[in-house]
């Protein structure tokens, strides 16, 4: 079995970076390795999530090519206003929707666009389930065969 697990984005302070995505986006944060190797953000229940990269690679900012959706663009972008959050290119009407650019405190640049509410209800079904813990299993013990 193979899934896509992340895509890196490179970040000056990866804590803050995910400080940021929670406080304006709700995300969920994740830390792999006791040292804070790996720190990666997403939607809760989200199995795609953003590995936020510190120190591997120079700071590139500009077009990320990720796109995240919304059946309510009008909404998030008040919401995210709220948190003084720049739009390069702000929400706009085209002929096959609507859409806008944000950016995130390093410049990464972000699409929004608004689909039909039921497009993400559809995307929301194919998130990971949430965890539970795991049901024991008792076995009984075999009784042992008699040769005959």
């Amino acid at each position: 079995m193979i899934a896509l697990a992340d895509v890196a984005i490179v970040v000056s302070d990866a804590r803050a970076s995910a400080r940021w995505w929670e406080r304006v986006l709700g995300f969920a944060s994740h830390t792999i390795g006791g040292t804070g190797h790996a720190i990666l953000v997403g939607p809760p229940g989200e199995r795609l999530v953003l590995h936020l990269c510190e120190g591997f690679a120079p700071l590139d900012p500009g077009d990320t090519g990720i796109a995240f959706i919304t059946d309510d663009l009008p909404t998030l972008v008040r919401r995210m206003a709220k948190h003084r959050v720049r739009f390069p290119t702000p929400p706009k009407k085209e002929s096959w929707g609507s859409m806008a650019k944000f950016e995130d405190p390093d410049g990464n640049v972000f699409w929004l666009l608004e689909v039909p509410t039921a497009m993400v209800r559809a995307t929301l079904k194919l998130r990971a389930a949430p965890r539970t813990s795991p049901r024991v299993r008792r076995s009984t013990p075999r009784r042992a065969r008699r040769k005959v």
